[in-house]
């Protein structure tokens, strides 16, 4: 029996190890430009979700790959991704997610100067007030 005991716990250390080797080390955004909610999206009264895949080199977005997302929000989220820069870190990819809601406006954030959400690296929500006739 302990022998079976001392297998198992082996055999978590390996899994915990391995499992912590697959997750990847989110870079640090340390500068971008706030997010603004598309005109086009904002006069057809459109919400939706945009995700995104983010290419770094160590420093900047090099590559942006659409995932899924509204013609009309795509523009202004790809446009927002490539103003990030990050603190020095090993070139990765990461997938982010903008949500465009109706919300209404947002109160601006003390620390990011922005009336957006920003869960950075991986989340962005972008709020309007949209009226219905």
């Amino acid at each position: 029996m302990r022998r079976l005991v001392g297998i198992f716990a082996g055999c978590l250390s390996l899994v915990s190890v391995v499992s912590g080797q697959n997750t990847p080390t989110l870079p640090t955004v340390t500068s971008f430009e706030c997010p603004e909610y598309p005109s086009t999206a904002k006069s057809a009264r459109l919400q939706g979700m945009v995700r995104l895949q983010i290419t770094t080199d160590g420093h900047r977005v090099v590559n942006v790959k659409v995932t899924s997302g509204h013609p009309f929000l795509l523009p202004a989220a790809i446009n927002n991704a490539r103003t990030w820069n990050f603190a020095d870190h090993s070139p990765t990819t990461f997938d982010v997610t903008y949500f465009y809601v109706n919300q209404g406006h947002f109160k601006r954030d003390e620390v990011t100067k922005c009336s957006a959400k920003m869960e950075l690296p991986t989340k962005v929500t972008v709020s309007t007030s949209l009226s219905y006739p």
